[in-house]
């Protein structure tokens, strides 16, 4: 168990910044990573969650842009904003998971496994968000001083 899923993270920020090709990507690495990890479970485990992990984010973005005001060419994006996308990608992605799992047997406790999903997606995303700003920041350059 993950209690803070970098993946996640990176899941929002590839489907924040690359659209449907970011999710293409994370629906691919999806599949060959959860065909390669759980053999047991058949390619059609494999593909389904691999859908579900590349599809959230983007359902998700769409829900934010719909409904939350999400400026859809993300030049202006507030914290706050941002925190309400992270929260509800978390959430969905968590959701559309686990709704996956139990269908296949794999969760006993549905909304005990969709809480600590979604509370490590969320943490993930945080962390993940964090060091893309800490990045960011690091290698914008000091405004340039005009006195001689």
């Amino acid at each position: 168990m993950h209690w803070v899923f970098f993946p996640s993270g990176i899941r929002f920020i590839l489907v924040l910044l690359a659209l449907e090709w970011g999710a293409v990507g994370i629906a691919l690495g999806g599949m060959l990573w959860n065909f390669q990890d759980h053999p047991d479970l058949g390619l059609e485990f494999a593909l389904i969650t691999g859908l579900i992990a590349g599809l959230s984010p983007v359902i998700a973005r769409r829900l934010s842009i719909q409904f939350l005001d999400l400026d859809p060419e993300f030049k202006v994006v507030s914290p706050l904003t941002l925190l309400k996308i992270s929260i509800l990608f978390a959430t969905l992605s968590a959701l559309l998971h686990q709704i996956w799992f139990s269908t296949q047997g794999l969760t006993e406790h549905f909304s005990l496994s969709l809480g600590v999903m979604a509370m490590s997606n969320l943490a993930g995303t945080w962390a993940v968000l964090m060091i893309f700003k800490m990045l960011l920041q690091s290698t914008a350059k000091p405004p340039s001083n005009l006195d001689p």
